[in-house]
């Protein structure tokens, strides 16, 4: 019997994942600059799991095993692959599975928001690193000197995001203070005797949580926290389809 070691969820603390050369838009070095949209998700093709908004889940859930990323932070994560570097949602032409949910997190790229510590504020950030703009391209940055309605969409949906992971944290926080998260390493029968063995993530504990105090349900009830909870748990039944994608031709 074979057995592979995965990590399913892991972190990089340097950069956000697929970002290698994030830097603040300039008015005066962008002024000419255009941006072209991603020519697909290649620059997904490289991970296992795809970090989630609490908003996220009852979408996501559908698709994805939906998991924590262990660290001091737990990052909510839908898992996309079952060995380490490998998205099954991406095939070798760098199209997403058609029918499937697109996160957030890879529809924001290459934008991103990033804490300007001089300014104390968040500035809108673009991936140098893409190859993505330039002077030729579909849509410009800066119109008349000032921001084009495109920069101004990128900032509302990257604020809305900002504004959904405070959320998020709020939530995960949550599970934190009533202990619910639990490390649970998978191991997941890939058929013909091989497995893989899954680690690195946490789940909520459902004897925990069926043990929660009736004040804390009704408050998390209120909050629109116990759905989110459900999601979860309804996602634990989507690692079958990622084994089905594992031996799908792409």
């Amino acid at each position: 019997m074979a057995s592979q070691q995965s990590t399913a969820a892991t972190q990089d603390n340097s950069l956000p994942m697929f970002y290698t050369a994030p830097r603040p838009l300039d008015r005066v070095r962008d002024l000419d600059t255009k941006l072209s949209r991603p020519n697909g998700f290649g620059f997904a093709r490289n991970t296992n799991a795809i970090p989630l908004l609490i908003d996220e889940f009852p979408a996501a859930c559908v698709h994805y095993p939906i998991v924590f990323a262990a660290g001091p932070a737990p990052i909510p994560t839908a898992v996309v692959g079952l060995k380490n570097n490998e998205n099954l949602l991406v095939n070798s032409k760098g199209e997403w599975l058609n029918g499937t949910y697109l996160p957030a997190y890879v529809r924001r790229y290459p934008f991103i928001l990033m804490d300007d510590p001089v300014q104390q504020q968040f500035v809108l950030c673009i991936d140098e690193g893409s190859g993505l703009f330039g002077k030729q391209g579909e849509f410009p940055l800066f119109e008349n000197g000032e921001p084009s309605a495109f920069t101004k969409n990128a900032v509302e949906f990257c604020s809305t995001l900002r504004a959904q992971g405070e959320n998020t944290d709020q939530f995960i926080k949550a599970l934190q203070q009533h202990d619910l998260l639990m490390q649970n390493d998978a191991q997941v029968d890939l058929g013909n005797g091989n497995k893989i063995q899954l680690s690195g993530f946490l789940v909520i504990n459902p004897q925990k949580f069926d043990a929660l105090p009736d004040d804390v349900v009704l408050d998390w009830r209120r909050r629109g926290w116990l759905g989110l909870i459900y999601a979860h748990f309804i996602s634990s039944h989507r690692w079958q389809g990622l084994v089905n994608l594992l031996h799908s031709p792409t």
